[in-house]
């Protein structure tokens, strides 16, 4: 039995793909329609309620009809909106939903654990050893929350 959220779905997927037809390998990467296929795949589980879940649609369908054409790319207004409406998306994907990207905790905590290892190694008189140390720190946890999140299926 299909819900109506599987037939929109269905139908999202479908004209993403028309609209992105004619991309390069290059546009496909910069406009992630691969993420936003598999966002829509996601959300179908992951959504807190179903007004959030409609809120979630009539974002995609504003996104889906900003999508530009390969002439479009070059413009440089209609990209940004683009550009700004799945940042959008993304960002609500991630706060509300609590679905993130492939190494989203890593590459956080990579960059915490060397800001904090740097005073550790200026507070010991070695900034060269308190990096790498921070930086291993930082990539542990990381890599841990992401394994966590993975084998919650909040991986996009």
């Amino acid at each position: 039995m299909e819900t109506t959220y599987t037939i929109w779905k269905n139908e999202t997927i479908h004209t993403i793909e028309e609209k992105t037809a004619s991309f390069t390998e290059a546009l496909h990467k910069k406009a992630e329609t691969d993420y936003l296929k598999r966002l829509l795949e996601k959300m179908a589980t992951h959504a807190s309620s179903s007004e959030a879940l409609h809120d979630f649609q009539e974002q995609m369908d504003v996104l889906v009809l900003a999508i530009p054409t390969v002439a479009g790319f070059s413009d440089k207004q209609l990209r940004r909106d683009f550009m700004k409406k799945k940042s959008k998306i993304k960002n609500t994907a991630t706060i509300k939903h609590k679905l993130v990207h492939k190494g989203y905790y890593m590459s956080i905590w990579m960059a915490l654990g060397m800001a904090f290892g740097m005073p550790w190694g200026v507070a010991f008189g070695n900034i060269a050893l308190g990096l790498p140390i921070g930086l291993a720190v930082g990539l542990a946890i990381g890599t841990s929350l992401d394994s966590k999140a993975a084998k919650e299926g909040r991986v996009v």
